[in-house]
């Protein structure tokens, strides 16, 4: 296993915060951490990058359209979420994948984490809402479980 790459984990929680906090107001310094992170990423990389940040936009689409999520103001996701994908997708590339090999351990980390992240960015945001139903905390428990499996998976095609 590589070294830990702790400038992309430093800035993707900094920009974590600076979206959930500041949304739309952060966006720029955010999206320059990206660019420059994925100039210094190799093609394979990128590719893997940008398929699951679409993975990610494509899931909380259908969990806005089925109501588990929802935010203030919006039809669909807002720039902000937007932006919080393609940081987050390219720090599982970077840091997360290497340690999700193992897919039942991956997909436990991925099903308790990812929920609390939702819970957390919308206690903080005041933008952000998740449906309280027990429903809605399984089907984002499933979805996040099956997304880290992904995660993980991916990496045998850049790593």
């Amino acid at each position: 296993m590589t070294a830990m790459n702790w400038f992309a984990l430093i800035g993707f929680k900094l920009s974590w915060f600076a979206l959930v906090l500041f949304q739309n107001l952060l966006l720029f310094p955010v999206l320059l951490f990206v660019c420059w992170s994925l100039w210094r990423a190799n093609q394979a990389e990128r590719l893997a990058w940008l398929g699951l940040a679409a993975t990610g936009i494509a899931l909380d689409s259908v969990l806005q359209y089925f109501g588990v999520l929802s935010f203030s103001g919006a039809g669909w996701l807002p720039l902000w979420m937007l932006a919080l994908w393609l940081v987050f997708s390219l720090v599982v590339v970077q840091v997360f994948s290497a340690y999700l090999q193992n897919y039942w351990l991956a997909a436990l980390i991925a099903a308790v984490s990812g929920p609390m992240a939702y819970l957390g960015g919308a206690a903080l945001s005041g933008h952000m809402y998740v449906s309280s139903t027990t429903e809605a905390y399984a089907a984002l428990a499933v979805c996040w479980a099956c997304y880290g499996v992904l995660s993980g998976w991916s990496r045998k095609f850049y790593a």
